[in-house]
């Protein structure tokens, strides 16, 4: 599996999915190479092939966090909220202070409309990992969808402060600024985001 690791990490796909096979073949019960296999599956956009190597890795170790996670993953990548939920639940259940899944768990909270759920969320993957500009920017998205401006914009620049280069964040602050008629700092913001991606 560490091959298929080391090819999936070089972008070679089909070499790794060709590895992870063979690692399966020797041992079957190698719930690591099922997830990796997953993995290496959704990065090709065959996501039901992912779905079904995830749900062999937890068929041979239930209490497989990273697996769980991943499954969620791409169920909600197929807009299959509503089955991702559980797996993100038992992902947690399994590693409480699992950051990326409590992240996860808030996009597709948002994604169903359960904003203030997702709120709650993010804040908890913030607690556990404080340095993650995209969490915070996916906070402050949700913050501004419920019409709670100032908090959006507090989170804007955290996400900002940790990542001065995320041009996303700078752009949804100025929407944010916008919003609160700060014309001035939201044209500023605006730009910031277009001189760090011009597309």
């Amino acid at each position: 599996s560490n091959l298929g690791l080391l090819l999936q990490g070089l972008g070679r796909l089909e070499e790794a999915i060709a590895s992870y096979h063979k690692a399966i073949d020797i041992k079957p019960d190698f719930a690591e190479a099922h997830n990796n296999l997953g993995n290496a599956l959704q990065d090709l956009g065959q996501l039901d092939g992912a779905v079904a190597s995830y749900h062999k890795a937890l068929t041979i170790n239930p209490d497989y966090a990273e697996a769980y996670s991943n499954l969620a993953n791409v169920l909600r990548e197929l807009d299959r909220l509503d089955e991702s939920l559980p797996h993100y639940h038992k992902a947690l259940a399994i590693k409480p202070d699992y950051a990326e899944v409590h992240s996860n768990l808030g996009v597709a909270l948002h994604k169903q409309g359960n904003l203030a759920e997702a709120v709650a969320s993010y804040q908890k993957a913030i607690v556990v990992k404080p340095d993650d500009a995209k969490t915070h920017s996916n906070l402050g998205n949700t913050l501004k969808e419920l019409g709670r401006l100032d908090e959006s914009i507090a989170r804007y620049s955290d996400a900002i402060q940790i990542q001065p280069d995320y041009a996303q964040a700078h752009y949804n602050l100025g929407d944010a600024l916008q919003g609160l008629g700060k014309f001035d700092e939201a044209v500023a913001s605006y730009h910031k985001a277009l001189a760090i991606k011009p597309d």
